[in-house]
């Protein structure tokens, strides 16, 4: 089988759209979470997600949307396009939200998180002692994760830690962490939409990269009058 990986789309329709299109044929498509936050259009890609019926795992952008108790730990731009999004979501959106699952798993082989195997949510895994910690957690597994918005892929060899990325196929051989980096907000310095292509079958996961039209997904940022920075930073990718 051969599923699609995505995740934080963050009301990114216009990446969102554009990834559905490159996206070539899969047998399931799962997102890791943070479908909504920063963007301008959280109904349109909540609406999706659902009617495509895509297992999906909360974010911490999505948990904020249901608890919000979790603001207090949102960067005052973060918080008021949460609660900009809250407003506009209405009651059947958020309870969806609310009930979606914090880990999951394919098999023996696959775990799905938001954050991190050892924080399901709220955990980045950017640097080597974070990758190290939770790698030790998933001795023999695949760890999908996203919340960075890096895509790449930390595991061991001849006892050193990597960190590897590049567009293109990987084989992945087991007790690594996999990251497909980022729908609607890529932090990389690569503007373009992130997303992945894992062939169960075959042990691969390969990195695609597509453009998309980032200046309607500026534009409807400033016409819903949230902060200007979610515009400016879909150009640098950072």
């Amino acid at each position: 089988m051969r599923f699609g990986i995505v995740s934080d789309i963050h009301s990114n329709w216009q990446a969102l759209q554009a990834v559905l299109a490159d996206m070539p044929e899969v047998d399931e498509v799962i997102c890791l979470g943070d479908v909504v936050g920063y963007g301008a259009d959280p109904n349109r890609c909540v609406d999706l997600v659902r009617e495509k019926g895509w297992p999906t795992l909360v974010g911490n952008h999505d948990r904020a949307c249901t608890d919000v108790d979790i603001l207090e730990w949102f960067n005052e731009d973060a918080a008021r396009a949460i609660e900009w999004t809250v407003a506009r979501l209405g009651a059947d959106r958020l309870r969806w939200l609310s009930e979606l699952p914090e880990c999951d798993q394919i098999g023996d082989e696959i775990v799905l998180v938001h954050g991190s195997p050892r924080d399901h949510i709220y955990e980045y895994i950017l640097d080597a002692a974070t990758a190290e910690a939770n790698l030790s957690l998933v001795e023999g597994q695949v760890c999908f994760h996203g919340h960075t918005h890096v895509p790449g892929i930390f595991r061991r060899e001849s006892g050193q830690l990597l960190h590897e990325y590049q567009v293109g196929t990987f084989k992945l051989t087991g007790t690594e962490l996999v990251n497909p980096g980022s729908v609607g907000q890529p932090r990389d310095g690569i503007p373009d939409a992130s997303y992945a292509i894992w062939d169960r079958s075959a042990g691969t996961f390969e990195f695609r990269r597509v453009a998309y039209d980032r200046e309607g997904a500026k534009r409807a940022i400033r016409s819903a009058k949230l902060p200007d920075r979610f515009a400016e930073r879909l150009d640098s990718g950072r």
